[in-house]
């Protein structure tokens, strides 16, 4: 009986890598922008994780891992980026990448390719608890320094048929196909407009607050991490601001894995510069009213409204910027020493807009998001002569301790922090705004440590 379900089970897998190789297309699809690829599979998985890096022995990887739960069994989509030319040693690579991925017994694999590729297709057994055996597919492609990795577990026999084929939607997607996808995005993003008069007047505009000079229409950002201070080529698309010819910011497009993730509108309301801002929100089954519900739902695009209130010295001279929701709270606040030289950013636990932080795992050697429920976010920002930061300071926790109040015999559980510092260093184009801006931490093992290089494209009103 065994042997005829791996026969079954392999039988199968040729079938979906065939149709893979088919480039057949999904009528609905999962897109990655990042990854450029598409899969019929659902929509409410939470995609604006990091990047992780992989390490295969001496060859490293960045990857974006999506999963997705079908019921008791889960699909798994990996797609990387390294420095070689994995096509080049095809069978080292293809074995040594699935090892990683998901070691165990090999109980059936087969060579096969994809749009003319290398690849590999593997039924694994995996050590579960006690006595059990984890059963799963796994399918690796190589196209020159990409990695392409697919995953299913096998834990529902009535339905394996059925998640096979819609891991056989797997398709490889060009820029002419990502773009109306994107645009369709961006469209369910954007906000209602606000009102442009009557504007309030200020000494200053937002192109001049954001240190930039000329008259800038457009900024766009993209960022590319450093693994072991070396670039992968691992490029993504951060964000897109819009300037009028006066200065003022229109609208500003925040991504997340290169995938539009916030769109701001700026404007007037009330009197005072404000603007709307629309982010997609993932809801967990916990977060359904319905407690019989165990499938996430498909993010759902939800708007809020800010207001920006502005604070000057007698020679005009920018002290103070707070924003905040449209309830009267305080979301955001940046208060600047013109002695110093600094600039003090406060993030509400609760604001999207604040920056995460990305903490080097020494143990593991991995990236994380250090997150601080309850703490709002706070970064000191030395700037130089144009404005630009060249040194920022954040706390980050550091550990937690445990304190007793013998009065009202309550234990109450605090973190520690401690200040972490990152280092900037630019370059700039011939307006002198810069381009290219290259970040290190500051650690005390080893000194400067390149982390992420950022790049600028800026355009000009002629």
């Amino acid at each position: 009986m065994q042997r005829l379900i791996l026969t079954f089970t392999l039988g199968v897998v040729l079938a979906i890598s065939i149709c893979a190789n088919g480039q057949q297309k999904a009528p609905e699809e999962f897109v990655s922008v990042i990854g450029q690829f598409g899969v019929m599979l659902p929509n409410n998985i939470w995609d604006e994780f990091r990047r992780d890096i992989i390490r295969l022995d001496d060859d490293k990887l960045v990857s974006w891992i999506y999963r997705w739960n079908l019921g008791s069994e889960q699909a798994v989509v990996l797609y990387a980026i390294g420095k070689v030319d994995f096509e080049a040693k095809a069978d080292l690579y293809l074995e040594k990448i699935r090892n990683g991925y998901a070691p165990g017994s090999v109980r059936n694999e087969k060579k096969t390719s994809f749009a003319g590729h290398p690849g590999l297709v593997s039924v694994i057994d995996n050590p579960g608890r006690g006595r059990e055996i984890s059963r799963s597919m796994i399918w690796t492609y190589l196209i020159k320094n990409r990695v392409y990795l697919m995953s299913l577990t096998l834990d529902d026999n009535a339905k394996t048929e059925e998640h096979l084929k819609l891991m056989s939607t797997f398709r490889l997607l060009s820029p002419q196909d990502i773009e109306p996808r994107v645009t369709a995005m961006l469209e369910e993003l954007t906000p209602e407009r606000l009102p442009l008069e009557p504007a309030p007047s200020r000494p200053t505009t937002d192109a001049k607050d954001a240190a930039l000079k000329g008259r800038v229409k457009s900024v766009t950002t993209e960022s590319e991490p450093y693994v072991d201070e070396s670039l992968y080529g691992a490029r993504e698309l951060d964000s897109v601001e819009n300037y009028d010819e006066q200065g003022k910011i229109v609208n500003t497009v925040v991504y997340k894995n290169s995938r539009p993730a916030r769109v701001r509108v700026y404007g007037i309301h009330k009197g005072d510069r404000a603007f709307r801002e629309t982010i997609r929100v993932w809801k967990s089954p916990s977060d359904s009213k319905d407690k019989n519900n165990s499938v996430a739902e498909e993010p759902k695009p939800e708007q809020e409204l800010y207001t920006i209130k502005y604070k000057y010295d007698s020679a005009s001279n920018l002290l103070e910027m707070r924003v905040l929701r449209n309830d009267g709270k305080l979301m955001e606040s940046a208060k600047y020493d013109l002695k110093s030289k600094k600039v003090t950013h406060r993030y509400d636990s609760e604001y999207e807009a604040a920056p995460p932080h990305l903490e080097v795992m020494n143990l593991l050697g991995m990236i994380m998001l250090v997150d601080t429920p309850g703490k709002p976010t706070e970064i000191v920002s030395t700037l130089d002569a144009n404005g630009n930061s060249i040194e920022d300071a954040r706390q980050v926790p550091s550990g937690r301790y445990s304190r007793y109040d013998p009065i009202h015999m309550t234990e109450e559980h605090l973190r520690t922090y401690r200040t972490d510092k990152e280092r900037h260093e630019y370059k700039f184009d011939d307006r002198g705004n810069w381009i290219q801006r290259k970040t290190f931490a500051i650690t005390k093992d080893k000194g400067p440590v390149a982390t992420e290089i950022t790049y600028r494209t800026i355009t000009y009103y002629q």
